[in-house]
């Protein structure tokens, strides 16, 4: 039952995150008003945290040590690829960012 209830939590911060990550780079970042902009981004870094809070109680929660090294790396993946990432190539990693979203999506509904 609690493993059910942090899964849907975690579908939900999930869901959220890949929605405003999407959202924000097609429409959010372009706009000039820096107050809209900058509130856009600290929400955002909550959907973030969530995301990172509720894949580390899952590594927990999964029987598999295969299981918990899958998490972990979806935990920690917007951290690692926020350190790659340079003006150039943040197109790039962004789709990345998304598609690694919808596989610990994926994933989680699997297990």
């Amino acid at each position: 039952m609690l493993t059910s209830i942090l899964k849907g939590l975690f579908l939900i911060s999930a869901t959220g995150f890949a929605s405003m990550l999407s959202y924000g780079k097609l429409f959010v970042f372009k706009k000039k008003h820096p107050a809209f902009v900058s509130d856009y981004c600290a929400t955002m870094a909550g959907f973030i945290a969530f995301y990172s809070i509720f894949a580390l109680v899952l590594v927990w929660l999964l029987p598999l040590t295969s299981e918990k090294l899958i998490m972990f790396g979806f935990a920690f993946s917007p951290f690692m690829l926020g350190l790659i990432a340079t003006y150039h190539t943040e197109k790039y990693f962004t789709f990345i960012q998304i598609i690694l979203i919808l596989l610990s999506m994926a994933f989680v509904i699997i297990k």
